[in-house]
């Protein structure tokens, strides 16, 4: 009697297409593929495709790299893969999709903080020159 149900096993996966990061590189170093893959493999597992890249530290120009192979994540959406949050903040990012609405969201916080942080540098800077607390108005 032959048993198919190894073989059946092996090409089954169960799960859904999706478009994630597979996270590579060293220790303080991280550099993620984007890749196409079923949900249901680990993180870092094997893949389906590779569809780009993605290096979250910036180089000597203060620029975070990504690369994108447009074509074939057309053709992966076609097929039903859902994308990450993350991969499409960096779609949203790159023009593919519409902005991610928290990416607005974190863009308006950082500014607000930066704001904060310069009054709160232009306060300190009148109270050491004359010695005096100021009221800010």
């Amino acid at each position: 009697m032959v048993h198919l149900t190894p073989l059946l096993l092996k090409n089954y996966h169960g799960g859904h297409v999706v478009i994630r990061m597979s996270l590579g590189g060293c220790t303080n170093r991280p550099f993620y593929r984007i890749v196409a893959a079923y949900n249901k493999r680990a993180r870092d597992g094997r893949y389906l495709e590779q569809l780009g890249s993605y290096d979250p530290l910036p180089n000597i120009y203060n620029e975070k790299l990504v690369s994108f192979n447009f074509d074939r994540i057309r053709y992966w959406l076609g097929c039903g893969a859902h994308p990450t949050k993350p991969v499409a903040k960096l779609l949203g990012l790159s023009g593919f999709f519409p902005l991610h609405p928290m990416t607005i969201t974190q863009a308006e916080r950082l500014r607000r903080k930066k704001a904060l942080q310069e009054a709160s540098k232009e306060s300190a800077d009148k109270l050491s020159e004359t010695g005096e607390p100021q009221e800010m108005t």
